[in-house]
């Protein structure tokens, strides 16, 4: 249920960044145009700057970044993590704690962890 609470907000956030990477992109092509080095540092500067404000803000709703744009999220189940990725609309998908990305499963029994796929 907490998971869902903040999805929309996760999107939202992943969103945002998205694009603000993509804005950086275009100025550093621009800019290499002049001055091909310093171009290219400070958009390196600028991406690490923004997925690590990502990262924080994901982690002050609660949640797990897990790489760029994954995310896990607690739950009920022990062991458990809930798992969304950027794309998607709800969250679909699980792994167990020490697994990661590659070993996702769809959720076969939403009503085990407490959720409806809605994001209403």
């Amino acid at each position: 249920e907490q998971a869902n609470k903040i999805l929309p907000k996760v999107i939202e956030l992943t969103e945002q960044v998205i694009e603000s990477l993509e804005d950086a992109k275009v100025r550093m092509e621009s800019e290499q145009l002049f001055n091909e080095d310093d171009a290219q540092q400070s958009y390196d500067l600028q991406v690490a700057l923004m997925l690590e404000r990502w990262s924080n803000q994901i982690v002050k709703l609660g949640a797990y970044p897990k790489g760029y744009f994954t995310v896990d999220f607690k739950s009920m189940i022990p062991e458990t993590l809930l798992c969304w990725t950027y794309g998607e609309t709800k969250i679909a998908h699980t792994h167990k704690i020490w697994e990661n990305f590659k070993h996702r499963r769809p959720i076969e029994h939403p009503e085990v962890y407490s959720f409806e796929f809605s994001l209403n």
